[in-house]
């Protein structure tokens, strides 16, 4: 399976991942191979300084890497209008060549390194974060408490970080994500990147090699007040969190079943309930991205067939509560699409908004050519349709030298992760001056 996978360009390669879930779910099996691309290895740990994990001959293996350049010839400007656009995309095709792009001599500003900020957005705090904490989730304030999962060679827990802006990666990890038959082999376990919040509880997942990329999902009340609870979830990909329910793009969740789509799992009482809200079409390439705006709207996605482009539709609170209500899944089709004009790897809420990273997956992370925002605003009475904004960027990717690898949010801001030679930090961003 992952010799195939291997065969398809790098802008295929991690959403490539999302359609084995649908390849193996109609009856193909993990082959034992290690990794396809860097992706793979991100659970590998912090490599050796000066190095930097690669997937070689299937194996993910440390190579010595010079992070003061960065190929900028190989798969830039692969998103569908990278480069093309006056506000998206600036530079990203420089390099073509197949020459490199000197990092260390250019100008860089200390937060957001040479990403550029667009008109209508402000920065304000930004923190160091942990090269090994790969997800993030805040509450919802004012006083805001920060939670991170943090994945290495032989765990996946969850740890506290402390109250925005003091992150701090805790000394000890709250629980761990891997259910207890999993433990004692963690290496053997591909770890989902994301965190999510219910108001009260994290829930966060992983997936195992094997005919429907088995899985389980731990919900975890960061408090203490209750053991953790795991729950089976085939080929969970992403999930959000709204009050007293998370919503997860999967194969399944608990003892629901029904193929790839978006299940929920309601908490506002014991035992949780597990319902399908969600319907993709027939044939997709695999799982998506999830996302639950401040004024409830979700972001659903799948990505397509044969191009693994990720697309997203916006359903409002209303249809969500009904599809709970009737048991009968929302056609996501049906529902106004998101324009993104590209593919993307991340998505998050942003005020009554979601931001989606733009681009695709490349062989040294995410291929970002730009952070932008769609508004969502829900349909006037009489049940008309939600309306979904143009998109108006957030941050540009000027070059390869300073990487988004991370999206979540802050109450009714974006919470950015940023990455280049100055290190990793998170970087709060505000709409509006």
């Amino acid at each position: 399976m992952r010799t195939d996978m291997k065969r398809m360009g790098t802008k295929g390669q991690r959403a490539a991942w999302m359609g084995a879930l649908l390849a193996v779910v109609l009856g193909g099996t993990g082959c034992g191979s290690e990794c396809v691309d860097t992706f793979d290895c991100r659970d590998k740990g912090t490599p050796a300084e000066g190095k930097a994990w690669a997937c070689v001959a299937e194996t993910c293996t440390q190579v010595t890497v010079d992070i003061e350049e960065v190929d900028a010839g190989t798969d830039a400007g692969t998103g569908s209008d990278a480069g093309t656009e006056p506000d998206g995309g600036t530079g990203t095709d420089a390099g073509t060549d197949g020459g490199t792009v000197a990092c260390a001599p250019l100008p860089r500003e200390q937060v957001l390194g040479t990403l550029q900020l667009q008109s209508g957005f402000s920065v304000a705090e930004s923190a160091e974060l942990s090269p090994e904490v790969v997800a993030v989730v805040s509450t919802p304030g004012p006083t805001h408490s920060l939670f991170g999962l943090r994945t290495t060679a032989t765990g996946r827990d969850f740890f506290a970080l402390g109250t925005w802006p003091d992150v701090t990666l805790g000394t000890a990890a709250l629980d761990t994500v891997l259910a207890p038959a999993d433990r004692a082999s963690a290496a053997d376990t591909y770890p989902s990147y994301f965190l999510a919040y219910d108001g009260t509880r994290l829930l966060a997942g992983y997936t195992k090699s094997g005919a429907g990329f088995p899985g389980s999902v731990a919900v975890v009340d960061p408090s203490g007040r209750d053991a953790a609870l795991y729950l089976n979830a085939p080929g969970n990909y992403t999930a959000a969190g709204t009050t007293d329910a998370f919503f997860v793009n999967g194969g399944g969740l608990d003892t629901v079943t029904g193929g790839l789509g978006v299940y929920a799992l309601v908490t506002s009482a014991k035992p949780y309930v597990a319902v399908k809200v969600a319907d993709f079409p027939a044939q997709v390439g695999g799982s998506g991205f999830t996302a639950v705006a401040d004024n409830g709207i979700a972001v659903f996605g799948y990505s397509e067939p044969d191009t693994y482009v990720n697309v997203a539709y916006a359903v409002s609170s209303t249809k969500l509560g009904e599809a709970l209500a009737s048991r009968t899944p929302v056609v996501l089709t049906n529902e106004p699409k998101v324009d993104v004009g590209s593919d993307f790897n991340a998505a998050a809420s942003f005020g009554n908004g979601v931001a989606l990273a733009r681009g695709a997956y490349g062989a040294t992370g995410f291929g970002v050519t730009d952070v932008s925002r769609f508004s969502l605003t829900p349909g006037l009475g009489g049940g008309q349709p939600i309306s979904v904004g143009t998109r108006v960027a957030v941050l540009n990717a000027a070059d390869a030298c300073t990487s988004v690898d991370l999206l979540s949010s802050l109450g009714a801001d974006l919470l950015v992760g940023v990455k280049d030679v100055n290190g990793r930090r998170l970087v709060r961003i505000r709409q509006g001056p």
